[in-house]
């Protein structure tokens, strides 16, 4: 890994000792050390500057990079050229008599190749006094360990009275010279890991443009505990660039595909320090990261397949750990020090993949069970699982797969269900077994969010089908890869699993709610043609979480074709509103996340979840969007209504956020993922409804960038960009991701709901108002009405903020012609509108509260800011919406806040809390600063003279105690400095 230089950033501490040690008059020589790659020559830069500050003449000597090599064992032959370079400099007389001596003794040490001799001491003392007679110098020797006897010439210097700072490697191997030089120092001096936030600062520096969150968090996830080793971190994001890992996508520099492991450069100081330990030990390193930790009952078929002496692989391990490039457990497991060393070391290991490798070791472990037994049988069955279907099973083996997975389930769930995937390979696919086992891996697979051992069922099911009692299993299988994963599977027999209609639900297939289409279409019929009705029990094909039909008492039964239509004549000009979902989606997620796991009223089983029947038909009706099916599924089983679990999981339902619909009906059973198309997806909904916007943008383009094909998730979590780029100001970008959102039926008032916001972001209420009005009556009409208040909500806020008195009326008596006995957004939909309507600040203030408590902090903010128009006293409604729209970083309504705020003739808001809560300039500033940017920079991009920057930042310094820009990016990213408190 080739060096990085940069500026020291988070050294105070060391450069604070660094000071104190060099100050006493007289000799002295100081060693630092510290690992390859931790910033040695940096802050060895960073003393030369400040000793030259001083008045020191600085004699810099760099070790290891001339033409000598290990020809200049004393390093002679690099302080003769370093006293040349600097020979102007230096002019004092008689140093050119100094300075040959030394040379001469240098090329006779050269040519005999002989030790250390009196001579050569007192030529060095010449040299040294003679550069020192007039003015104090300072040697500053960089990577010490380069040199066979560095201590010769370092203490010369220091018995002449010179200051000797020398860097040498941590992990270097030690010689006698090495050895003698610590043990000469007057200080040696570690120097340790930056704090992770100083070593992102570094990262988001160095990448030359914006760097999204994702890329931020991945490398957290790889590097681990060298996270904080700025050479480590700065060559692998240079090698993610050089390996066109990184793209730009909106303005962003992000991850190209996200899911792909980060791996450290293939010249990193650990494995250069592998590849010095020999064949044995690269062979063991790389094995290690192939079958992803190694236990030492494994080692002697390991080294069996490796070809290699077991004991000599037992201490080739024990030379990689004593080397830092292996760590070993508690337990006695092996592991490489962090993922994305393993990720390099299993890539040069490409002659075998980790499969094979686990297969070849369980087929060993295997005959030695069979032969005598005293193998450990979870090693055994973990090899087995991991091994593939290459792995030759008996019975034997299966009865202990089988019985250690039982014994697992409740304490380890992940082996359960590695065991459980691997039995079923060898279990008759249409035998009873089968079933129970599969039962038993999907609920496992829920518990662990290990979807993608699904794979392997329904392939089998592709080739040989499976027992009638299992088709509802393997269906579910289906189904749940297809929603985590995004890609729908390539067997044509699952496919057609995939299109056929919900159990319970009309025409409704999972295919077209997830995917938008059929995966294996049969030419007799064609969703949009087909005249299937959208009513009764099930949404109609197409409709979908997010996008349900509401089928209570009013709405008329329509037909697919006549309800495309309806959307359709919405359409024209980006003015489409075809049917479809809930618009405002905070209170999903966050809502969700403070419900509680298996909360159900007493509806709940022994174990804090819904029964089977119940579970099953809840999940059956959330999966089509159906509210009103979900209502009547939660009341047969007992559940009260209303109630704030079945409020929560009608908003998780209707905001397409199945990760927490999921969460919701199956309780404590269900892990919500944290990667996949629905983890990211919760990512969106969740950082939209706390207002933590550049999470949830983040979130946005890691799904546009993931490999799955387009779903329902990433077409809303489109429209929510829409909404989030638009109160930012950030209209370009907003129009392109209008554009990418699909245009189906499904999602209509999502989208209807993100053109309205955008319309009224850039100035033209009217537009906004007249488009709602427009959508709100037809979308009614067509049955559609789930989401539809959230919808006409927004556009009488914005009515009222544009004094559109005739407009609020109207939206208002839409919202009065929707049912509001259940629903709670409905409830307090109907409540704001009535409250700005006819000017009552107590029924506002009662909407308001409901808002808050549901979490949807967008919409509350969007409402303070209509209130306070008419509020008697409008500051704390406008101090409120001034914090969210803050902490939103939303320009476009912190505009409108100022706006109303001359027009009530009250002092601008300021937020209350702690004196030092930083104002939003401020906090800009400082995440700029943390993105790299120069004060011009941030002045060109804050439209502020440079001089203005400057003057925030004196005043951000005296505030925060920092004393320097690189400390308050850091400390923003450590929470240490106050925001504007919401």
């Amino acid at each position: 890994m080739a060096r990085t230089r940069a500026a020291v950033r988070g050294r105070d501490q060391e450069l604070t000792a660094l000071r104190t040690a060099l100050a006493p008059d007289g000799g002295r020589l100081i060693v630092l050390t510290g690992p390859a790659g931790i910033g040695r020559t940096a802050l060895l830069d960073r003393v030369a500057r400040l000793l030259a500050a001083d008045g020191a003449r600085v004699l810099p000597l760099r070790l290891g990079t001339g033409p000598d090599g290990g020809g200049d064992p004393y390093a002679l032959a690099a302080l003769v050229r370093a006293v040349r370079e600097r020979f102007e400099q230096l002019q004092e007389s008689g140093l050119s008599e100094a300075l040959s001596a030394v040379a001469q003794l240098r090329d006779a040490r050269g040519r005999e190749r002989g030790g250390w001799t009196p001579a050569v001491v007192a030529a060095l003392d010449g040299l040294f006094e003679t550069v020192g007679r007039r003015e104090r110098v300072a040697l500053l020797v960089d990577d010490a360990h380069a040199v066979a006897e560095p201590a010769p010439v370092l203490s010369a210097a220091r018995r002449a009275g010179c200051l000797v700072v020398a860097t040498c490697e941590e992990g270097a191997e030690r010689g006698p010279g090495l050895a003698e030089l610590l043990t000469d120092a007057d200080r040696v001096m570690t120097i340790g890991p930056l704090a992770d936030d100083v070593a992102l600062s570094l990262v988001r520096r160095a990448a030359g443009a914006r760097l999204d969150e994702s890329v931020v968090t991945a490398l957290r996830t790889a590097l681990g505990p060298l996270l904080g080793n700025p050479g480590t971190v700065l060559g692998t994001l240079d090698a993610l660039r050089r390996s066109g890992r990184l793209v730009t996508f909106e303005g962003r520099l992000c991850l190209s595909d996200p899911a792909e492991p980060v791996a450290l450069p293939a010249d990193h100081p650990l494995l250069r320090r592998a590849s010095a330990l020999g064949g044995t030990a690269v062979r063991l390193l790389g094995a290690v990261a192939l079958l992803d930790g190694l236990d030492l009952d494994a080692l002697p078929p390991l080294a069996d397949i490796l070809e290699a002496d077991p004991v000599d692989c037992g201490r080739g391990l024990d030379l990689l750990i004593e080397a830092g490039v292996l760590t070993a457990g508690p337990d006695g497991r092996i592991s490489c020090r962090c993922p994305a060393l393993a990720a390099t070391a299993a890539g040069r290991f490409r002659a075998r993949r980790g499969t094979a490798l686990h297969a070849a070791l369980a087929e060993r472990l295997l005959a030695g069970h069979r032969r005598s037994g005293g193998v450990d049988p979870v090693v055994l069955a973990d090899h087995v699982a991991r091994g593939g279907a290459t792995v030759r099973l008996d019975d034997d083996t299966v009865r202990l797969l089988l019985t250690m997975g039982a014994a697992a389930e409740q304490e380890e769930p992940e082996r359960a269900t590695l065991w459980y995937s691997a039995a079923l390979r060898r279990l008759p696919p249409t035998g009873p077994e089968h079933a129970r086992t599969l039962c038993r891996l999907l609920l496992l697979v829920v518990r662990t969010g290990r979807y993608e051992l699904l794979r392997e069922p329904l392939t089998r099911y592709a080739e040989h089908g499976c027992a009638e009692e299992s088709v509802d299993e393997i269906r579910l299988a289906a189904i749940l890869l297809a929603l985590h994963s995004g890609v729908p599977p390539a067997e044509r027999a699952v496919r057609e699993l995939l299109d056929a209609p919900f159990p319970g639900r009309g025409p409704t297939a999972f295919s077209e709610w997830w995917f938008d289409r059929r995966l294996a279409p049969d030419p007799r019929r064609h969703p949009a043609t087909d005249g299937d009705t959208l009513a009764g029990a099930g949404a109609g094909a197409g409709a979908g979480a997010g996008a349900g039909v509401d089928t209570q008492a009013g709405a008329e039964p329509r037909g697919w074709a006549e309800v495309t239509a309806e959307a359709g004549a919405l359409a024209g000009d980006g003015a489409e509103t075809p049917a479809g979902g809930k618009a405002s989606v905070g209170g999903g997620a966050g809502a969700g996340d403070r419900a509680g796991a298996g909360a159900r009223n007493g509806t709940a089983s022994g174990d804090g979840t819904r029964g089977g029947a119940g579970r099953s038909d809840l999940l059956s009706a959330a999966l089509c969007g159906d509210v009103a099916a979900c209502e009547r599924v939660w009341r047969s089983s007992g559940g009260a209504a209303p109630s704030p679990e079945l409020d929560r999981l009608r908003q998780a339902a209707l905001v397409a956020d199945m990760a927490d619909v999921a969460r919701l009906v199956i309780g404590a059973d269900y892990r919500v993922p944290e990667t996949g198309v629905l983890g990211a997806y919760h990512r969106v909904v969740r950082g939209y409804a706390d207002a933590d916007w550049t999470r949830a943008m983040s979130a946005v383009r890691e799904l546009e960038l993931s490999p799955a094909e387009d779903t329902l998730a990433r077409h809303a979590a489109r429209l929510l960009a829409v909404d989030m780029c638009a109160a930012r100001g950030e209209f370009g970008q907003a129009a392109r991701w209008l554009t990418a959102a699909t245009r189906a039926p499904r999602l209509a008032v999502l989208r209807t709901w993100a053109r309205v916001g955008l319309a009224a972001r850039k100035g033209d209420d009217g537009q906004a108002v007249r488009v709602a009005l427009l959508a709100g009556p037809r979308l009614r009409r067509a049955g559609l009405r789930t989401g539809l208040s959230i919808l006409l909500s927004r556009a009488l806020r914005i009515a009222v903020l544009g004094d559109d008195h005739e407009g609020a009326a109207e939206l208002l008596a839409e919202i009065e012609l929707l049912p509001h006995e259940h629903h709670v957004d409905a409830q307090e939909s109907l409540l704001l509108a009535r409250g700005l309507v006819h000017r009552d600040p107590e029924c506002a203030r009662e909407a308001t509260d409901l808002i808050r408590e549901r979490g949807d902090l967008p919409a509350l903010m969007e409402s303070c800011l209509a209130v306070a128009r008419f509020a008697p006293d409008p500051r704390p409604w406008l101090r409120e919406a001034h914090a969210l729209a803050t902490r939103c970083g939303a320009a476009a309504l912190l505009e409108r806040v100022r706006e109303v705020t001359r027009e009530r003739g009250v002092p601008a808001p300021r937020a209350r809390g702690r004196r030092d809560a930083l104002a939003v300039t401020e906090q800009r500033i400082i995440e700029l600063i943390g993105e790299g940017l120069t004060n011009r920079q941030i002045a060109l991009r804050l439209r502020l003279s440079e001089k203005t920057v400057e003057n925030y930042l004196t005043r951000l310094f005296a505030r925060t105690g920092c004393r320097s820009r690189v400390e308050l990016a850091a400390a923003r990213l450590t929470g240490r400095l106050a925001r504007t408190p919401t």
